[in-house]
């Protein structure tokens, strides 16, 4: 890109005065953290589950098992959720920085034509 316009030194400065933060550095880090320790604790109880109903006859404490491997599966599914969440969150909010910066620098490039233009 050409040289940063006042318009764009500008925004920075605006972007600097706000002083935002998300309350910690990287809130997604967290919830991946959280995505991935789900998936592991889903994978525990899926196996747990399966030696265990493997190693009976009785079809009570077989069906008790079948239960808690669906709910490992829905374990799974939270953590999975969590991690697209997080995924999304950081792409979005990527694009859409991106998206002001470039609107800015377009709308600097438009100006200087039309006041080149009228020169």
């Amino acid at each position: 890109m050409t040289a940063e316009s006042p318009r764009l030194e500008e925004f920075q400065q605006q972007v600097d005065e706000l002083r935002l933060s998300g309350g910690r550095a990287n809130p997604e880090r967290t919830l991946v953290r959280i995505s991935v320790t789900l998936f592991v604790i889903s994978l525990i109880i899926e196996i747990f589950a399966f030696s265990e109903s493997r190693g009976t006859t009785n079809s009570y404490e077989q069906t008790d098992m079948v239960i808690l491997a669906l709910l490992g599966v829905v374990v799974a599914l939270g953590g999975v959720a969590l991690f697209v969440r997080a995924s999304l969150t950081r792409y979005f909010r990527y694009w859409l920085v991106r998206l002001v910066y470039e609107d800015r620098a377009n709308t600097d490039r438009i100006v200087d034509a039309i006041e080149a233009s009228r020169d």
